[in-house]
């Protein structure tokens, strides 16, 4: 992959569920990359099957029409709407996340900042009609409080959650979000804290702790989760 000179607009999230694209990762995902290509046929390594990444293909047209400040016209199809239809875009950020790529800019027609899938990108180009507009906020901050692509506006509350201290080394060896830490320990389980907005990515690795994982505070999320629980139980009476 290239390697750009800016860092204000292309983003990496190395200590979530993401691609971690520090140098030490470069290197082992390059390994990795050769044990496929001599061992695939083999039958003693065993390769995880994921799709291909779809959407890279618009990467260096976004990339140089953000360094550039020009806007792009996309044709894009979300999963929630029967056809495409064109959106201008003030591009700002490039994020990966889930093997996704995903552009966020402001919508030039809505006046709203938005996020973009690539992979459901039918069609980009750049274009000069109208005047870019500077994003009003700190790209590089803007998924400081994020885990996956949603991030609301503000400073999220402290999260606290209890983990049983076996599943607990999990999360110590491949932390969630860089604000983790630990605030507590005993003999049954280890507590920790994050600082980041309690949306459905952070909920479903919550959920995913099973009976080995309680919330202790805030007591809204408590709540989110109680009646998410009480819903899944609904769903096998």
């Amino acid at each position: 992959m290239r390697r750009f000179k800016s860092e204000l607009f292309y983003t990496f999230i190395p200590k979530s569920n993401s691609m971690a694209y520090s140098k030490s990762n470069l290197e082992a995902h390059s390994l990795i990359a050769e044990l496929y290509q001599r061992y695939r046929d083999k039958g003693f390594i065993q390769f995880r099957k994921v799709p291909p990444v779809k959407g890279t293909q618009y990467l260096d047209q976004i990339i140089r029409a953000i360094e550039q400040k020009q806007m792009v016209r996309i044709y894009y199809h979300p999963y929630y709407e029967d056809k495409p239809y064109f959106n201008q875009v003030h591009p700002y950020l490039l994020k990966e996340h889930g093997l996704r790529w995903y552009l966020v800019g402001l919508n030039d027609y809505k006046g709203e900042l938005r996020t973009y899938a690539l992979d459901r990108i039918r069609d980009l180009e750049e274009t000069t009609t109208g005047r870019y507009k500077d994003p009003d906020f700190d790209v590089s901050e803007y998924f400081k409080y994020a885990i996956g692509i949603i991030a609301p506006p503000g400073v999220p509350p402290l999260i606290k959650i209890a983990v049983q201290k076996t599943q607990a080394q999990y999360l110590i060896s491949q932390p969630w979000h860089e604000s983790q830490n630990i605030v507590g320990e005993n003999d049954q389980e280890v507590v920790f804290s994050f600082r980041v907005h309690p949306t459905y990515e952070f909920k479903s690795l919550l959920l995913a702790l099973g009976k080995d994982g309680k919330i202790l505070s805030p007591d809204h999320l408590i709540r989110e989760i109680r009646i998410e629980l009480e819903a899944m139980q609904n769903q096998y009476r």
